[in-house]
């Protein structure tokens, strides 16, 4: 169970709960910020975040409870338990994908624009879901021989999932840094408006390839799949996948520009 941020009267905020409700309330605004720049009617886009919030945590829960279904089939009472962590970003990215996508469709909102929007989201909430999971000792690292042998910031005395603690990698640490570079890039290629329409998926696919880098050195149980950490397979699909839309999105663009300079109605 993750430690208290607060308590005021019977109001318990943990901090896991309290820096995944702070990546989302960011998110929100990045979405709205968007919207009023381009003088959009907000209410659309708060339908479109509300619809994402709900289907992505709903998703990221499911794949957390598909990746540890051994130990879910034995405590089906837990596998509802939002607050004690265990959440998937796999699930999270497929729900709040499909939840976004439909709500434009609705909505009749720029769907372009908006993945432009959501490019900038996924490092902010690859940032604050990786200090939740610092905070409540998920995705925790290997075991080192000594906290000596590396530089203070890339270690820590950590407890597995038994409650024993060890000197081990801050693997967290990494996934901040990795979602600081990639807010980076995302900000620099809005600010010059390169890659419209195709920035959500260089996001997701480089952020992806990190975590693929990254659970080589993950020491939480995940089922194996061809030899390899289950979430680590999955990593490196969506890196395919995210490679293979911001292909076909650029060819699609590229064929329309070349269409509209011949004067053939796309």
């Amino acid at each position: 169970m993750s430690p208290l941020v607060y308590s005021v009267g019977s109001l318990q905020i943990r901090a896991f709960v309290f820096w995944i409700a702070l990546g989302v309330l960011l998110s929100s605004l990045i979405v709205l910020g968007s919207a009023w720049r381009r003088n959009a009617r907000l209410l659309p886009y708060l339908d479109v975040i509300v619809a994402a919030v709900a289907v992505g945590a709903l998703g990221a829960r499911l794949g957390h409870v598909a990746l540890n279904w051994n130990y879910f089939a034995a405590h089906t009472d837990e596998i509802w338990s939002l607050t004690a962590g265990g959440l998937d970003w796999h699930g999270t990215l497929l729900g709040t994908l499909l939840a976004v996508s439909l709500m434009a469709i609705l909505r009749k909102l720029p769907l372009s624009s908006l993945f432009d929007s959501f490019a900038l989201i996924v490092p902010v909430m690859a940032a604050t879901i990786w200090i939740a999971c610092g905070v409540a000792n998920a995705a925790y690292g290997i075991e080192v021989r000594s906290l000596a042998d590396f530089p203070a910031w890339m270690v820590t005395e950590s407890p597995d999932v038994y409650g024993m603690i060890a000197p081990r990698l801050a693997l967290p640490i990494f996934g901040v840094i990795a979602a600081i570079v990639i807010f980076a890039i995302m900000l620099l290629l809005t600010a010059f408006r390169r890659f419209d329409g195709t920035r959500l998926w260089i996001a997701i696919g480089l952020y992806a390839l990190c975590m693929a880098f990254i659970a080589f050195f993950r020491a939480d149980y995940v089922p194996m799949l061809f030899n390899h950490r289950a979430d680590q397979v999955l990593d490196l699909t969506v890196v395919l996948l995210s490679a293979l839309l911001f292909a076909l999105t650029r060819l699609s663009q590229l064929r329309s520009i070349a269409q509209s300079s011949q004067g053939v109605p796309s």
